[in-house]
C-alpha cells in the first residue's frame, strides 16, 4: 500500500514539474502565429501597438516600422519554420517564454528569436530578434 502511494506521489510530482517547465509555450506559439499573420498583412503598427511597454520604450514606432519594412524587403515572405527551441522563466518579474526558430523566408534562411510575457494566459511581445546574412547584403 505504501509503495503504491509513493509511486502515485512520484507521478504527480513529475506531472507538476512537466507542466511548470513547459507552461506558456502554446500561448507563445499562438503569439508567433499572430505576429506572422500581421506581418503578412503588413500590419506592423498593430504589432507595435500590442507589444509590451518595455518593447515600446526600447524602440519608437517609426523605428519599428522602418525595421519591419526593411526585413520584408531583404528577407521576402516567411515560408516555413522548424519546431522552435524554447525556454520558460517564471519569477517575480513575470512569466516569460522564449522561442527560437530556424525559419525559411523566400530569399533564404533566418534565425528568429521571440520573447513573450504571458499575462492572464495571453502572450505579449517583449522582444524580437532576427539573424541572417541576408541583412548585411544589398
Amino acid at each position: 500500500m505504501r509503495r503504491r502511494w509513493l509511486l502515485g506521489l512520484q507521478v504527480l510530482a513529475a506531472a507538476a514539474l512537466l507542466v511548470s517547465c513547459s507552461g506558456g509555450t502554446d500561448e507563445a506559439k499562438q503569439g508567433v502565429s499572430g505576429f506572422r499573420a500581421r506581418v503578412a498583412q503588413g500590419s506592423f503598427a498593430e504589432i507595435y501597438r500590442t507589444a509590451s511597454p518595455e518593447f515600446r520604450q526600447a524602440v519608437t514606432e517609426e523605428q519599428f516600422l522602418r525595421f519591419m519594412s526593411g526585413l520584408d524587403r531583404k528577407l521576402g515572405t516567411w515560408q516555413a519554420a522548424k519546431d522552435p527551441i524554447w525556454h520558460v522563466t517564471r519569477g517575480t518579474g513575470g512569466h516569460f517564454v522564449g522561442l527560437t526558430y530556424e525559419s525559411q523566408f523566400s530569399k533564404g534562411p533566418v534565425t528568429e528569436q521571440f520573447s513573450w510575457r504571458i499575462e492572464h494566459g495571453a502572450p505579449v511581445l517583449v522582444g524580437y530578434n532576427v539573424k541572417s546574412s541576408l541583412l548585411v547584403m544589398d
